[in-house]
């Protein structure tokens, strides 16, 4: 009985030409944004690839120059675009693909294209993501607000029921029948954003890819379960169809839109982000406590000077072995790791207070656990920013230690600055490689969300079921 009520709900959709329409719309705008996602992928892919074997190349043929005013020089560190970023591009316009590594600072990412964008670019772009999170959900309330109430209007429930067709009989058939409608649009979706992906990226790039992407579906797919579940409750419950468009038209607005921008707002007032300036103003007053390998009158300077007098049982830095410049430049590099470490955590913590506050309004929109949900597996999230960062600064870190103890190893403190390293010391310098985290670390960032998808989506079938039980004929 459950198979016919289904057939016979998916034949009257494909029958309805509200559900041809908007379908073949919705669908025309997920090929256009899947369009525009693989094309935005590929070109910043390739430019960035470009300017990374520029860098690169301007820094091995930077000519003969003192290490350490080849740190000052730095280098470019680009963090590579995911390939599920076609499908949702997250963050990625807000948190910079670039970061100049030099000495003493660990500096900001940059190039964020929100910066460049236009007054309607910020409102925002079209993505795949976009569409699957805001238009899915109004296609979903269009199929099935009227499900119960229409038919009770007209009559038909009664005479269903009538005939021995068991409530929860009914309401599986429509929740089978919506869903098979909406599988007529989402699987030529799925099929072309494979296709989209392949096309992107290299065989590998794209098996190891797949486990975010088919657990990006599973995510979308209680998604659009919980709307469905709603929709039936609210047709199940309105006296007509009228009312219940109404009813599921409102909670789409205080759940998609409403709830949103509060708990974003609401993060921002309760967890302000410190100002640059106030930022840059703290590190200074910190960092003048340690080593200023620059400053030969710098009290901690001296206090290592003695250390190392001491240690080669000399009385005068010329006579030591070893350059005491590039020892005082890592020294200050060393103390300065540690400043910039407290600071950066203060400021990862608020970012991470926003996103928790945000996460919890999750229990009053289905909205908010799929868009961090869907953030996460596509690599475009803020744990996946601050993983980069991280790794950039460990790389930053590597990259001044090996050229002050360049300088430390191969002159002595006679030779002051006038030591210079050639080609053979920038190519030995190490390079910057970036490698996604996998899957399972992906995942163990979005249990919450999950979590609140499962609740949304089985609670709401779960109240269908329910309400359908004890819903009036008349």
């Amino acid at each position: 009985m459950i198979a016919k009520i289904a057939r016979k709900e998916f034949t009257e959709y494909l029958r309805d030409g509200r559900f041809r329409w908007t379908a073949l719309i919705i669908l025309a705008l997920l090929l256009v944004s899947l369009g525009l996602g693989w094309k935005n992928y590929s070109d910043t892919k390739r430019e960035m690839e470009a300017a990374r074997a520029d860098s690169r190349s301007t820094w091995e043929n930077q000519g003969k120059r003192n290490p350490h005013s080849a740190a000052h020089f730095g280098v470019y560190a680009f963090r590579p675009k995911t390939p599920l970023s076609l499908i949702d591009s997250g963050l990625d316009n807000f948190s910079g693909s670039t970061i100049w590594v030099e000495a003493h600072y660990q500096n900001p990412a940059r190039n964020r294209p929100i910066e460049d964008a236009t007054a309607l670019q910020r409102f925002g772009e079209l993505t795949a993501a976009g569409v699957l999170q805001l238009l899915l959900p109004l296609l979903i309330i269009f199929l099935a607000f009227d499900a119960f109430a229409g038919e009770r209007t007209s009559g038909t429930l009664r005479q269903i029921l009538s005939i021995g067709v068991k409530r929860s009989s009914l309401v599986f058939g429509k929740i089978l029948g919506t869903s098979s409608a909406l599988f007529l649009l989402l699987i030529p979706a799925t099929i072309i954003g494979v296709l989209a992906l392949a096309l992107a990226t290299t065989n590998e790039t794209l098996l190891s890819s797949l486990p975010r992407f088919l657990l990006m579906c599973v995510g979308y797919l209680l998604y659009f379960g919980a709307f469905i579940g709603i929709a039936l409750t609210v047709s199940a419950w309105a006296s007509t169809a009228r009312l219940a468009l109404i009813v599921l038209l409102g909670f789409w607005v205080f759940t998609c839109l409403l709830v949103p921008r509060l708990a974003n707002d609401t993060a921002e007032r309760f967890y302000p982000n410190p100002t640059a300036e106030a930022f840059w103003a703290k590190y200074d007053k910190l960092r003048k406590e340690g080593v200023d390998g620059h400053d030969p009158s710098n009290k901690k300077r001296k206090e290592l000077e003695q250390e190392y007098l001491k240690k080669y049982k000399v009385e005068k830095l010329e006579d030591l072995p070893i350059n005491f410049a590039g020892i005082a430049f890592n020294a200050g590099e060393e103390f300065a790791a540690k400043v910039f470490d407290k600071l950066y955590s203060e400021i990862w913590v608020g970012y991470y207070r926003q996103e928790n506050l945000q996460k919890t309004a999750g229990v009053l929109s289905p909205f908010i656990p799929i868009r961090f949900f869907s953030m996460g597996m596509a690599g475009t999230d803020l744990s996946h920013t601050e993983d980069f960062t991280s790794e950039v600064e460990q790389y930053r870190r590597k990259f001044n230690r090996f050229l002050n103890l360049n300088i430390a190893e191969n002159s002595t403190t006679k030779d002051g600055y006038k030591y210079f390293g050639d080609k053979k010391v920038w190519q030995e310098t190490p390079e910057f490689v970036y490698q996604i985290p996998d899957t399972s670390w992906a995942l163990s960032k979005q249990i919450w969300n999950l979590a609140l998808l499962f609740m949304w989506c089985f609670g709401a079938l779960g109240l269908s079921i329910f309400e359908g039980n004890r819903m009036k004929v008349l």
